[in-house]
């Protein structure tokens, strides 16, 4: 299961001075708790503030961060008949990790290529920083 953690850290800028900034994850875990404990170790031994832990719309992560690389939001349709005949659309959020929104496209439809009945609604940037496996 997917969960979101926003947390507060106070961490120590180029000029030395010391700020408190706002940080937001997405972490594989099978518990609230152990995605806040997952994103503790991130900070061992210095005091962080979790303030939210939910867990996440995102259905998929297409794939792996690589350094620097931007998280975008990727929205897909499935358009499907129900039983009575009529046409309906299922929206699947998914995340894409990449370093501009045109790779980011780019990812989805080569993702959705790979045999999927679905088509690339839309795409956006998120600010998400990064994606903690669970080990």
């Amino acid at each position: 299961m997917l969960y979101e953690i926003k947390l507060k850290v106070v961490k120590t800028l180029d000029d030395g001075q010391q700020k408190e900034i706002k940080e937001h994850y997405i972490c594989d875990a099978e518990l609230h708790g152990e995605a806040e404990t997952i994103v503790y170790g991130l900070y061992p031994g210095q005091t962080i503030d979790v303030f939210a832990v939910f867990r996440s719309d995102v259905r998929e992560i297409i794939n792996s961060p690589e350094d620097g690389e931007l998280c975008f939001k990727a929205t897909v349709v499935d358009v499907f008949t129900d039983e009575n005949g009529k046409e309906k659309e299922l929206k699947y959020p998914m995340l894409v990790f990449a370093d501009n929104f045109n790779e980011a496209t780019k990812r989805a439809n080569e993702y959705l290529k790979q045999g999927y009945d679905m088509t690339l609604d839309s795409v956006k940037r998120i600010k998400i920083l990064d994606y903690i496996k669970h080990e």
